[in-house]
């Protein structure tokens, strides 16, 4: 059971984001020598024992902060507020001191104000990389503590014993919440530019200030993990660092921001991008639109500050979102929502919509119903002839084979040569006719004469929608594990998986 909650405070860069990544066996912190770079509260889960089973729920905190050590470039304490909430509900506190720097007026001031608050504090004296540094120790007594625990977060020296001390002190607290893991339930991912108001989308949803939000350009910097539920489902809901240019990036940890903002992308279930409504849709907006795509992702369009656009009229929104689409021609399907933050205007609209894009990515479709929907398809629109066969495609059968995105596989006599135009339109009527609904489908054509995989080799596949660098390895090509499992419990049309040569048999049962 994860049950408790501890918070990871002290002066900036005393090695807090070191410390978590440590305990939690994970890399989510970003970590650079720079003072300032941690601003909202990262949670994980530290976990006791190795079936993962028992543990507790660990949070980082930006530095502390006052007029003589000022690191952030806002106008208010905002990073400070986050860290006091984290403090004020936390069950143990790590107070994390600098063995190298020395007791520091700031450390009075930061352990006066948590035994004020009748906090159970641990005092952690980091940066104690060996024996011969352990005389440092000596002047952190002047605290008035009686015990310290030196460790080295860096090299992970003395950091499992503080695990047990952690434990130690949660089991002698009483009536310990249990916790949900932060990252559990259906992946949410909210993408944009810098600026658009993602932070400000996240704190409405969770009816808390739970992002720093902030009119400078790069507040957040973290992918923030934040639960929610919703119709009694789990999501988590993952703030993300803005996306510029690559051009206009020149410091290394936004580079690392940013990557963090396409590791979440990727394994998100549903992504949100929020585009600034004054700004309309940038070439930045539609390639990071193009990213999300190309991987298949769950899309919804959300206009943020929609309050700011003047003199609007009854079909100002259906003019602003055709002009979206015109731009992102190949996503015509995905849902744009306008709302206003500052105003709460249609934001709560916005769980909707991410719940049937969830639901629908899920969604299974019967051998047969695919298969009169195929049917259907080229019946009302036969395909082109093949002029170098001098025949037009034959469509032999389909079969969806894995959800997330919803992927389905057509066996034809010719793949490599079906016109893109035709794959697309394929691709928006099995979305219409089977009720897909908004979210994106992924479909594989594969030939009769397709030649055999060698091992090691990557599969020659076409895809629908999108170019396709043949030689590159194929990292959305669909396991044979997966067609095996999936259709076994239907072996329908003649298909047999062969265990000797790691492939499928089949003979054609007819064409459509």
């Amino acid at each position: 059971m994860i049950s408790g909650l501890v918070a990871i405070v002290g002066r900036p860069n005393v090695g807090k984001s070191t410390l978590f990544n440590k305990l939690t066996r994970t890399r989510n912190a970003l970590v650079d020598d720079r003072p300032g770079v941690t601003r909202d509260r990262l949670y994980g889960t530290v976990y006791l024992d190795d079936e993962r089973d028992n543990g507790f729920m660990l949070v980082d905190t930006g530095g502390f902060e006052t007029k003589g050590v000022y690191f952030q470039p806002f106008k208010e304490n905002l990073v400070w507020e986050q860290t006091e909430i984290a403090v004020k509900e936390a069950d143990v506190v790590l107070l994390v001191l600098d063995g190298k720097d020395g007791v520091q007026a700031h450390d009075h001031e930061l352990s006066r104000y948590l035994v004020k608050l009748g906090k159970d504090v641990i005092y952690v004296v980091n940066k104690i990389d060996g024996l011969e540094h352990h005389p440092r120790i000596a002047d952190f007594y002047e605290l008035g503590v009686e015990t310290l625990v030196p460790i080295s977060s860096a090299h992970g020296r003395g950091t499992w014993e503080l695990v047990d001390m952690i434990a130690d002190r949660l089991r002698h607290h009483d009536m310990l919440e249990s916790r949900k893991n932060p990252h559990e339930g259906t992946q949410i991912a909210l993408v944009g530019r810098p600026n658009a108001g993602k932070s400000s989308i996240l704190n409405r949803l969770l009816g808390e200030e739970r992002s720093v939000v902030s009119d400078v350009a790069g507040t957040t910097r973290d992918s923030v993990d934040s639960p929610l539920t919703f119709n009694q489902k789990p999501y988590v809901i993952v703030d993300t660092a803005g996306v510029r240019r690559r051009t206009r990036i020149t410091d290394g940890l936004e580079s690392l921001c940013v990557m963090r903002s396409f590791q979440a992308i990727e394994r998100a279930d549903v992504v949100l991008m929020v585009i600034d409504a004054e700004q309309n849709l940038t070439d930045q907006d539609a390639r990071i639109a193009d990213l999300v795509a190309s991987q298949h992702k769950p899309l919804a369009i959300i206009v943020n500050k929609w309050d700011l656009i003047k003199d609007k009229t009854a079909n100002s929104a259906r003019d602003y979102e055709r002009e979206i689409k015109l731009k992102l021609r190949s996503l015509s399907h995905v849902p744009v929502l306008f709302v206003s933050c500052l105003e709460n205007q249609r934001v709560h609209k916005i769980m909707h919509v991410v719940e049937a894009l969830a639901l629908s990515s899920t969604k299974r479709v019967g051998t047969g119903a695919l298969n009169e929907a195929l049917r259907k398809i080229v019946f009302e629109h036969t395909p082109a002839l093949i002029r170098a066969y001098g025949k037009r495609p034959k469509f032999y059968y389909a079969t969806q084979v894995t959800v997330r995105p919803p992927t389905i596989v057509i066996f034809c006599n010719v793949a490599s040569e079906i016109q893109e135009s035709y794959k697309r339109y394929m691709t928006n009527r099995l979305r219409e006719l089977l009720e897909f609904g908004e979210t994106p489908l992924r479909i594989i054509f594969r030939g009769k004469a397709e030649k055999r995989q060698k091992p090691g080799e990557a599969p020659e596949r076409a895809v629908a929608g999108g170019r396709r660098d043949m030689t590159a390895p194929d990292r959305f090509a669909v396991p044979a594990i997966a067609f095996r499992d999936d259709l076994a419990a239907e072996n329908e049309g003649g298909i047999e998986w062969d265990e000797n040569t790691a492939e499928f048999q089949w003979e054609p049962q007819g064409t459509v």
